[in-house]
């Protein structure tokens, strides 16, 4: 199943990518968030790995993630995998700077288990729904704290796991 989104942001794609690829920065704009724990030093890069639980469809849902793109600028993706799921779901976020912005496409690519496939126009809708949803939020935050001039997220506090959204997002 695939499922894909776009929006226009008034900021540069370097901004864009500072704010996407920042694990912190997920509940703030995913509505499928719980908790995300980066497990790998250091800052995020090729190669981080994080584990997460999501709330989909009144689920909870644990997956593992690993960044697989990183290119400052213009593209970010993790691959995530679930004990629900034959295959790794592929996230990916590619930015095209434009004049006056940046073109962020969020994209979502999983194999779907067996059980699931009679659903998957239903699953379809409902993911892009989100994803228009989260899409617009995305944009909502990153053009307030453009013109606020700051796209630092608050600290957490010590000890505190970063909170991230999933099954669909960093």
């Amino acid at each position: 199943m695939r499922v894909e989104s776009s929006v226009l942001i008034k900021a540069t794609a370097e901004k864009v990518f500072e704010f996407v690829a920042a694990p912190e920065n997920g509940p703030r704009w995913q509505e499928g968030a719980v908790s995300t724990r980066v497990t790998t030093p250091g800052p995020v890069r090729l190669g981080s790995e994080a584990e997460h639980v999501g709330r989909w469809l009144g689920m909870r849902i644990p997956t593992h993630g690993v960044v697989t793109v990183f290119e400052p600028g213009s593209a970010f993706g993790y691959d995530l995998t679930t004990a629900m799921s034959p295959g790794p779901a592929l996230m990916r976020y590619s930015l095209e700077g434009l004049t006056g912005g940046t073109k962020l496409t969020l994209s979502d690519e999983r194999p779907l288990p067996l059980f699931m496939r009679p659903f998957a126009p239903l699953l379809r809708r409902t993911v892009q729904g989100m994803f228009d949803r989260d899409v617009r939020r995305l944009r909502d935050v990153i053009e307030s704290e453009t013109d606020a001039g700051s796209l630092v997220p608050p600290s957490p506090a010590q000890g505190d796991d970063l909170l991230l959204p999933v099954p669909y997002h960093w």
